[in-house]
């Protein structure tokens, strides 16, 4: 799915599919509560005015709008209700939009998502010419034709002879690291993690790949302690908008999605669900945060009196595309071990482990259950020589190798001269010789600057030494529904969810001035494939592939003893001066635990021999 590409509609094509669309449908009969009856609903002016809107319900499928005293538009439209909760949604016949309407029956306070298609080519941006930094995707605006935009309202409907309510739905924290599992009646099922009031992640449970953690821009908003409403934008994926209502006490839930789908056709369907409550994960706002605001950072990116405004990550815009001969210049002249470049990239800081000198005197020979061999000699703490499969020549190469547990050595080195860049990366216990051995290089059938890495599980040769026989070390799932923060440096902290058994997200929480994400209510969320292997018991190594994005492999391995990372990073630079390889380490903390036992079948898990 982090590979899924759907179709760059412009403005002709859009509205050729709108042209198409039919009213909306659900495998559930729809609600006839509203049917006989009028609404009149008054939304508030800031930060973006809202219309006065109308309703006349003369069917459960038809409905007349007036927007702001208007001639009346008859419409399609389909509602469901959950407890006090109506939820209705239609499109305007002849344009490009529509509203979905969230009305709370007993105290007539309403929240209206308008939605539509920008009216307007959409701007393509050229990343083999620019790329652009997360401030800039977010003040770009709308830009894609096919991605459904939207406004929220709050507001009220207006009841003769009432005082209009105080109240109104409000932007909150308070769903902030729940996981439920879904399973909705148009068939789809979903892990969805609720992880800041900006962002959440779907595992699309019934997807033939669904083993992905997806992340969407995401507003979250409370109607009471209980119902909550989400809103997903598939930024970066369909462009689809879901709006959905959540009773969190009773796990279930109405929802709508409105947008193109995968076959380019128009798809309007409102859907229930059954949930089951799978645990929260630790929050880290403040305590007496209300989480009725967005960060500070956030609020002085984005200027939210702009209809449509809503916090984004574009990753596909914010690397420059590499080309054949940019990435054969930058093998040729690659960034290694460099502290001047390091501070150019604050996941590479002082938070690794020291360097170590174990190995310094040694030589021995990594040998692959897989035929994959290496041999190294260090001749020096920071100096090798190394052979890979049947070369006769050695090279020679910087590596650095920090001590993650006793006698329990992990290292790296570039590949000195490869083209395309190429890494290798291994963790060796010297208590019993086994030992797992990564080789990674750029270039994938995706794009020139993703890296590709392979797995080699074996032991090493080495005189006077008697390795294991039978003992190797192996992918697992020890981590499943896990949560850690990472201090990376002083810069940057992060928030990482390990919801998949091959994949997790993580939040990025600081604060540190302009151009960097925030704290409070949680900040920019994003995802990746990651894999997890046990090197002894409270050790292991995860090694992710920041895809669709720069390429990044990060690769650390944690003692849970003593909660420290120390790793490596590996990618080609944003804005594609060239390829590094450099240390990256972080102190860690555990962030709470929710039960997974049972959504993932048994054939997603890599589990050890």
């Amino acid at each position: 799915m982090f590979r899924l590409n759907y179709t760059n509609l412009n403005k002709k094509q859009v509205e050729e599919v709108l042209q198409k669309a039919k009213a909306p449908t659900g495998t559930s009969a729809f609600c006839t509560s509203l049917v006989g009856k009028t609404l009149k609903i008054i939304l508030d002016k800031l930060p973006v005015e809202g219309p006065v809107l109308e309703y006349e319900f003369t069917s459960e499928s038809k409905l007349a709008l007036k927007e702001n005293g208007e001639a009346a538009t008859i419409c399609d439209y389909g509602a469901y209700s959950l407890k006090d909760i109506t939820m209705f949604s239609h499109m305007i016949p002849g344009t490009k939009r529509g509203y979905n309407v969230i009305y709370n029956r007993a105290t007539s306070v309403v929240t209206v998502f308008e939605m539509w298609f920008i009216d307007h080519e959409g701007t393509v941006v050229d990343t083999s010419d620019k790329l652009l930094g997360i401030g800039d995707v977010n003040k770009l605006g709308t830009f894609i034709n096919r991605e459904v935009q939207r406004q929220y309202y709050f507001g009220y409907a207006e009841v003769s002879g009432d005082t209009p309510p105080e109240h109104r739905d409000k932007l909150t924290l308070r769903m902030e690291n729940a996981v439920i599992e879904w399973t909705e009646d148009r068939g789809k099922r979903r892990l969805t993690t609720y992880a800041t009031s900006m962002f959440s992640t779907v595992v699309e449970l019934d997807a033939p790949d669904g083993g992905d953690v997806l992340t969407f821009a995401s507003d979250i908003l409370q109607i009471s302690d209980n119902m909550y409403i989400h809103c997903i934008g598939e930024v970066e994926y369909s462009g689809r908008l879901s709006v959905e209502v959540l009773d969190v006490s009773g796990t279930k839930k109405i929802g709508m999605t409105m947008g193109i789908d995968e076959n380019d056709e128009f798809e309007h369907n409102l859907y229930k669900g059954k949930g089951k409550y799978r645990g929260r994960y630790t929050s880290f706002y403040d305590f007496n945060d209300k989480g009725d605001k967005l960060p500070d950072m956030v609020n002085r990116m984005l200027d939210f009196s702009v209809k449509g405004t809503r916090a984004t990550y574009r990753p596909s815009i914010m690397t420059k595309k590499v080309t054949a001969e940019m990435l054969d210049a930058a093998s040729k002249d690659p960034v290694i071990f460099s502290r001047e470049e390091d501070m150019k990239n604050i996941m590479v800081s002082s938070y690794s482990l020291k360097d170590s000198d174990y190995c310094a005197g040694k030589s021995l020979t990594f040998l692959g259950d897989d035929g994959y061999t290496v041999y190294l000699n260090f001749k020096t703490a920071v100096e090798l020589e190394y052979r890979i499969g049947a070369d006769t020549k050695l090279s020679t190469a910087q590596y650095r190798a920090a001590e993650i547990d006793d006698d329990l050595i992990s290292l790296g080195f570039y590949i000195s001269g490869s083209n395309p860049p190429a890494i290798i990366v291994c963790v060796i216990d010297f208590k019993n010789g086994c030992t797992t051995c990564i080789s990674a290089k750029m270039s994938t059938k995706y794009d020139l600057h993703d890296v590709e890495p392979s797995y080699h599980f074996g032991i090493i040769e080495m005189d006077g030494f008697t390795p294991t026989r039978v003992f190797r070390h192996g992918f697992t799932t020890d981590l499943l529904g896990r949560a850690f923060t990472q201090s990376w440096s002083d810069a940057q902290t992060s928030i990482h969810l390990y919801n998949s058994p091959r994949s997790y997200s993580w939040t990025i929480t600081n604060d540190a001035g302009p151009g960097t994400p925030a704290y409070r209510a949680g900040g920019f969320v994003w995802s990746s494939p990651c894999d997890i292997i046990k090197i002894r018991e409270n050790v292991y190594i995860l090694n992710w592939l920041e895809q669709k994005w720069e390429g990044l492999m990060g690769y650390v391995c944690r003692n849970f003893k003593t909660m420290r990372d120390s790793g490596f990073s590996f990618g080609f630079f944003h804005d594609g001066r060239g390829v590094y390889f450099e240390k990256m380490g972080s102190m860690s903390r555990t962030a709470g635990q929710v039960d997974l036992s049972g959504v993932y079948p048994l054939s997603d898990y890599h589990v050890m021999a």
